[in-house]
C-alpha cells in the first residue's frame, strides 16, 4: 500500500535529475530519444525507475540482449503518448490491475466515464510498437515494447518484473 500511495504523489510531483535525461539521450539512439522525450515527466520517471532496476538486477543475457532490454525499458509505455491520460485515469487504471479481469473487461467495453482508461491501458503497448516501429528501432525492442504486459520471451518477462516493481 504505502508503494501505491509513492506511486501516487510521484506522479504528481515527478523528480527527475538532468543526468538522468542526459543518460536516456546519450544511451538511446536519436530517434528512439525523441519517443522517450514526448513521453510525459511521470512516464520518463517511472521508465528511468524500470531501467535502474534492470541495471541494478542485471540478468544473465548476451550484451546485445541487455542494451535491447535497457532501451524497451526506456520506452515500454511511450504508446502512452499518443492520448492525453488525466491523474485520475492514471490511478483507476493502477487500482484496476489488482481487479477480476471480467471486472475489467465489463468495464472496458462499457459506454461510462471508465471505459476509456482502461480502453488506452490495453491498447498502449501496440501503439507503442508502433511509434518504435516507425522510429526504426530494432524488432526485438518493438517486441519487448508490445509484449511488457503479457510477456511470451525471456527479456519479456525480465521486464514485466521490472515494470511491476515500480
Amino acid at each position: 500500500m504505502f508503494y501505491r500511495v509513492h506511486q501516487f504523489i510521484q506522479a504528481f510531483f515527478p523528480q527527475i535529475d538532468p543526468a538522468e535525461i542526459k543518460w536516456a539521450m546519450d544511451f538511446l539512439s536519436p530517434e528512439a530519444g525523441l519517443l522517450f522525450l514526448k513521453q510525459s515527466r511521470s512516464e520518463q520517471r517511472h521508465a528511468l525507475d524500470v531501467t535502474q532496476c534492470i541495471l541494478e538486477n542485471r540478468p544473465a543475457v548476451s550484451y546485445f540482449e541487455f542494451q535491447n532490454l535497457l532501451t524497451a525499458a526506456l520506452l515500454h509505455d511511450c504508446g502512452k503518448s499518443i492520448v492525453f491520460i488525466r491523474l485520475w485515469q492514471r490511478v483507476f487504471i493502477v487500482l484496476m490491475q489488482k481487479m477480476p479481469q471480467p471486472l475489467w473487461s465489463f468495464l472496458e467495453t462499457s459506454q461510462t466515464i471508465f471505459a476509456s482508461p482502461l480502453k488506452i491501458a490495453a491498447r498502449h503497448a501496440f501503439w507503442g510498437e508502433c511509434l518504435a516501429r516507425k522510429a526504426g528501432l530494432n524488432p526485438e525492442i518493438c517486441l519487448l515494447i508490445r509484449e511488457h504486459h503479457a510477456p511470451q520471451t525471456e527479456l519479456g518477462c525480465i521486464l514485466a518484473r521490472a515494470d511491476n516493481a515500480h
